[in-house]
């Protein structure tokens, strides 16, 4: 893990991926996509450059400048859900040309990751004067952006995982193992602290979740909600 002052470079790494991730679908071309499609592309990065800001205040002893512009995080995220929601039902109701099983996959991945960044997010309110709770909770939202980008990138990257459904196996695996290496370095200080370990496994629970999402019942609920399946 990096040093005290250094933690914007892991957050710089999970830019890099997102925009690698996107590239094709947005960062290569972002005027190419619908105004919706743009507006939730801004404002994810956003949130991200945001993440690496807020670090670099910390480092740099801002803790005035840092929660200020903290709160201006609320209007951000106010966007970043409305947006997202708004993908999640484009993806449930619209002809996205995907199988059966991915559609339903995906939709439950969008739907159980927007529910965690928003109880990430409250969480991290909650316990804005617990420093080191406040900034784990923050800055592991950045593996919610993770999620999606990883499973493209893995998917155009490696034919051997066969499209998609392979990358997102892939991304759990990698989401998982960030988050062993981030609890072994807790352990490692004496100080483990119980966001990590909580974060493990509820992606533990949403990969496994996939499967179940394939079934009957969840497309039972997603033929309620109108999706073609």
């Amino acid at each position: 893990m990096t040093g005290r002052g250094k933690t914007y470079l892991l957050f710089v790494i999970g830019l890099a991926a997102i925009v690698a991730g996107f590239w094709r679908t947005f960062f290569g071309d972002p005027l190419s996509n619908d105004g919706w499609h743009t507006l939730h592309g801004i404002v994810s990065t956003a949130w991200v450059l945001l993440l690496i800001v807020q670090s670099l205040l910390i480092g740099r002893g801002s803790y005035r400048l840092h929660r200020r512009l903290g709160w201006t995080s609320l209007a951000l995220v106010a966007l970043l859900v409305g947006t997202s929601s708004y993908m999640v039902w484009i993806e449930l109701v619209g002809d996205e040309g995907f199988p059966r099983d991915l559609r339903l996959s995906l939709v439950f991945l969008d739907i159980t990751f927007l529910l965690l960044f928003m109880a990430m997010y409250g969480l991290g309110i909650a316990y804005r004067r617990n420093r080191r709770l406040h900034s784990r909770l923050m800055g592991s939202t950045i593996l919610i952006g993770l999620g999606p980008a990883l499973g493209r990138l893995y998917a155009q990257q490696i034919p051997a995982l066969h499209g998609l459904a392979g990358g997102l196996t892939w991304t759990f695996y990698t989401i998982e193992a960030v988050l062993i290496i981030a609890i072994m370095a807790e352990l490692f200080r004496k100080r483990l602290s119980w966001p990590f370990p909580t974060l493990l496994a509820i992606f533990v629970a949403i990969q496994a979740g996939t499967i179940w999402a394939t079934g009957d019942t969840f497309a039972a609920i997603a033929r309620a909600a109108g999706a073609p399946v």
